[in-house]
């Protein structure tokens, strides 16, 4: 049988929505970790990690480069350099990246 009392909320009902409380903050602020995480790893997407300026993704010959116009640094894949090392095309695809550099910094 259902008795009124004074309206003032039962030790449980506090207990119940503490909990629900505590875990709706807890889903919040695991949501902000989240959302900070990719904005924190967007910010450097396509950025030069020695200078910081913006840079260029170049294909040459299959070869995907990321190319800074402001330094000259390029940024390749690990599995890419040892392929063209393994093939004996390292040298020529550096001189060819070097020229390209000049190119790109002569035009700026």
């Amino acid at each position: 049988m259902y008795k009124e009392g004074s309206g003032e909320p039962s030790r449980l009902e506090d207990e119940y929505f503490y909990k629900k409380d505590r875990e709706l903050i807890e889903k919040m602020k695991s949501a902000e970790k989240a959302k900070k995480d990719i904005l924190e790893r967007t910010a450097h997407y396509h950025k030069c990690s020695k200078c910081g300026h913006g840079m260029e993704e170049r294909v040459h010959e299959d070869i995907a480069l990321l190319c800074c116009r402001h330094c000259e640094s390029v940024h390749i894949s690990l599995s890419i350099l040892e392929n063209l090392g393994h093939h004996g095309r390292l040298k020529v695809v550096l001189n060819e990246i070097r020229d390209h550099l000049n190119d790109l910094k002569e035009s700026a």
